[in-house]
């Protein structure tokens, strides 16, 4: 049961259905939005992951840790400034993001079927014209 006084607040109602889905994944996404970042923006250092992500430096670096003990990203020396990594999704982050991606989706199935596929496309057009990413989906 959720409070009224917070239920106003769409934030408060968004972050509640972001958390109900990262529950039914059983998992942390920050991983998959990391292979998700790297697989578009190849070759980024781990600030820069940090930064886009909008998650803290140390944890980036834990993340990224844990992503290559796993075989899923390749860290390699910058070139220009051998104190920075780059970051390389691999062949397994690949297809580990692809699985990832398919929990995701089932999970907001899950989470969502209170709504029919017309209200979640709506909901999400919505969400990206929140953030100003409205022409991320076209018609």
């Amino acid at each position: 049961m959720h409070p009224p006084a917070l239920l106003r607040f769409p934030t408060y109602v968004l972050g509640k259905l972001h958390k109900a889905v990262r529950s039914e994944m059983g998992t942390s996404p920050r991983e998959h939005w990391v292979l998700v970042y790297l697989e578009e923006f190849d070759e980024l250092s781990q600030q820069q992951v940090s930064t886009a992500l909008g998650i803290d430096r140390s944890e980036v670096v834990r993340l990224i840790d844990g992503l290559e003990q796993n075989g899923l990203v390749v860290r390699t020396r910058d070139a220009v400034d051998r104190r920075k990594y780059r970051l390389s999704v691999t062949e397994a982050g690949s297809a580990e993001r692809r699985r990832t991606d398919e929990l995701i989706e089932a999970a907001a199935q899950r989470v969502l079927h209170r709504l029919d596929a017309d209200e979640q496309r709506i909901l999400h057009r919505l969400a990206l014209k929140a953030l100003g990413e409205d022409q991320a989906l076209s018609d």
